[in-house]
């Protein structure tokens, strides 16, 4: 894999926050390879991506063969398989990936990641993955408040394909699981608004939405 000055991505371990990270990283056409063990699911996402490598990632010579040497960023996803992952970490360091994140099941499994080399470790239940994404690429997200019991708010710019329509001919509640609560005017953002209200470029929205349905979003 040839060096850019843009930065390079790996994924490791598609599960779910990996999967949509990977998907929101390769929407901005850098380069990305995802790696996972499931045969048939990098074969699924093979045209999707710059790279998809279907291994053992619990094998260190198979680790090795993928070319971190190459890669700026890398996302260790396999929260429930703490070998592999503890593996893929060390290895991704020691070919120089300058930023590794990895995922952990808990509070425990994050101290371990971190004391074997991680720079950062996301519990996905608690830092869902549009909140990575949107640190890594993406400026859509503007801001997260956590509200605990699985809800938080959101503060987002609107998707280009909303711009024109009314919140009652979008249905957003319906496709994405969230409640508006707030939509920007010419006085700031307003909590009361109508659904024929019609959604303006780069007008901040205020959504409501369980944490777990963010992956859905994003």
């Amino acid at each position: 894999m040839e060096k850019k000055e843009e930065k390079s991505y790996a994924v490791l371990g598609m599960g779910r926050y990996g999967r949509k990270i990977a998907e929101t990283i390769a929407k901005t056409g850098v380069d990305v390879l995802v790696a996972d063990s499931d045969y048939d699911l990098i074969n699924e996402y093979s045209s999707i991506f710059t790279y998809a490598v279907s291994l053992d990632l619990n094998n260190e010579k198979a680790l090795r063969d993928l070319g971190l040497n190459q890669i700026d960023i890398a996302i260790v996803d396999m929260k429930n398989n703490l070998e592999a992952t503890i593996m893929c970490i060390m290895i991704a360091k020691e070919e120089g990936v300058s930023k590794v994140i990895a995922t952990a099941g808990t509070e425990m499994a994050e101290q371990i990641l971190k004391k074997v080399g991680a720079d950062e470790v996301v519990i996905p239940e608690h830092d869902a993955a549009f909140r990575m994404a949107k640190n890594l690429i993406s400026e859509d997200f503007i801001e997260y408040f956590d509200l605990g019991n699985n809800l938080c708010v959101v503060k987002v710019r609107p998707r280009n394909e909303w711009i024109g329509k009314s919140l009652r001919q979008l249905k957003l509640p319906e496709r994405y699981d969230f409640k508006v609560v707030g939509i920007e005017n010419e006085d700031g953002i307003q909590t009361e608004f109508s659904k024929d209200d019609i959604i303006i470029k780069d007008k901040i929205m205020v959504l409501i939405i369980k944490k777990e349905s963010i992956y859905d979003f994003v």
